[in-house]
């Protein structure tokens, strides 16, 4: 103890790219990049869709065909592949483990361990519903990003939120790893179907609420209704193609550029 300290390694994010390039290309240049290529450096600095694609082949084949079966007792390596495949069409959607294991004809609680499996190899991570005082709320089941924000499939709007959850995590392990604070990352949704992307929590307290949007720059009527109901020190909604930002009933919305471009919380 004491003798060294744990550090989480992320990809490339709008608001950390290296010095030169940031240099070089603007920021609209930087986010098409990364919806395009991912973070990771190999295919974000070369920005070659062919080298992208083997890159991104290969990294599935090692740790599929090696790290998995090296660390965890799994056989049935093509279902999971197709598992893999399924999540990457429901970035931003609650899994449920049950539907998951009907698609694929496997049992829900290999599924499950199959999803662990997946966030120890660090492909995907969970975001968790948050329920602590949210009135008419259920207990709803997680919904999946990818670390690697190219493994989405061609959709710009779950591609967008997956970036958008990936930099949020980023920023949430600094101030663990760093600051030492025990922080969460979370969605909400109630029995009503009101839902709001991202809930962040430091040390118990409920630091902002983010709504996510491509296009849509229109205020959300459920980030509204939490914000009015949970108080949290901040609330916004980040809009991809927004060019003139507001603040509408105590919310700012703005775009990921203006958004990343602050200070960490």
């Amino acid at each position: 103890m004491g003798r060294y300290h744990y550090w989480r390694l992320h990809p490339f994010t709008l608001d950390e790219v290296p010095p030169s390039l940031a240099k070089e290309s603007t920021p609209q240049e930087i986010f098409h990049r990364l919806m395009t290529f991912g973070g990771f450096p190999e295919p974000f600095l070369q920005a070659d869709p062919r080298e992208s694609r083997r890159w991104r082949k290969e990294r599935f084949e090692r740790v599929l065909q090696e790290d998995i079966r090296e660390l965890e007792s799994i056989k049935n390596i093509q279902n999971l592949k197709l598992l893999l495949d399924l999540l990457k069409t429901r970035v931003g959607g609650m899994i449920v483990a049950s539907n998951l294991a009907k698609d694929i004809q496997v049992s829900p609680p290999t599924v499950s361990s199959w999803l662990e499996s997946l966030e120890h190899m660090y492909l995907i991570f969970k975001v968790m519903p948050y329920t602590r005082s949210i009135p008419r709320a259920i207990l709803k089941p997680p919904k999946v990003y990818f670390f690697d924000n190219a493994d989405v499939m061609d959709n710009e709007g779950a591609r967008f939120e997956n970036l958008i959850a990936t930099t949020l995590l980023k920023r949430l392990h600094y101030w663990e790893d760093y600051e030492g604070y025990h922080c969460e990352l979370h969605y909400i949704r109630d029995k009503e179907g009101r839902e709001v992307d991202f809930a962040i929590i430091k040390e118990g307290v409920l630091e902002e609420l983010i709504e996510v949007k491509y296009s849509d720059d229109s205020l959300s009527k459920s980030l509204k209704y939490y914000s009015n109901k949970l108080k949290p020190k901040k609330a916004t909604q980040i809009v991809a193609t927004l060019k003139a930002p507001y603040d509408q009933d105590g919310i700012s919305v703005t775009n990921p550029f203006l958004y990343f471009s602050k200070a960490i919380w």
